[in-house]
């Protein structure tokens, strides 16, 4: 994984692999050391992107509703108590997976009613969408769902994608908004 990570390649993990190794599999190796900082996303293209921009920080990518080999990463993770910080789109399905996510052990990344409000300030008149559907809660950021609710705009993860690569360029990700 070191190899293709310094060849700027993206790495897709299974089940098998995740269940061969780590400290659930009985090796005593951890995926992380305590206290790693390690961002997710949920949209491929956030991935791909940090992965030409040569990030020296590693990048999940859950390609949505994470599947087992995500869950199966992020609790073992969260189990070797590295730090997990998640973004998502802000649309209510994307804060729905966010939930499912931060009630896992991941840290909001980005995700706070500031953010969004932000984000939407940011983006062309012509490039807005409606947020449709049913809103749900953020419990996170309880005011994150009022927000949206009020202000009535979708925001996909490439509308922010400039300041998720910034994040991921720090070296100290503890200085790294979370």
């Amino acid at each position: 994984m070191r190899e293709r990570a310094d060849l700027g390649l993206v790495t897709h993990l299974t089940v098998q692999e995740l269940r061969s190794v780590g400290t659930d599999a009985g090796t005593g190796i951890a995926l992380a050391e305590p206290g790693r900082v390690l961002h997710a996303c949920e949209n491929p293209q956030v991935l791909q992107a940090a992965a030409r921009a040569g990030s020296p920080m590693p990048l999940l990518c859950f390609a949505g509703n994470p599947a087992a080999a995500g869950w199966a990463l992020l609790d073992q993770l969260v189990a070797d108590r590295a730090e997990v910080r998640y973004h998502g789109d802000f649309d209510w399905p994307g804060m729905a997976i966010a939930a499912r996510v931060i009630a896992r052990g991941a840290r909001p990344w980005r995700l706070a009613a500031a953010d969004y409000t932000s984000a939407v300030a940011s983006l062309p008149a012509d490039g807005r969408l409606d947020l449709t559907g049913r809103p749900g809660p953020t419990p996170w950021a309880p005011d994150l769902a009022a927000t949206m609710t009020r202000a009535g705009i979708v925001v996909h993860e490439e509308a922010v994608l400039a300041e998720l690569l910034k994040d991921l360029q720090v070296k100290d990700p503890s200085t790294a908004t979370g």
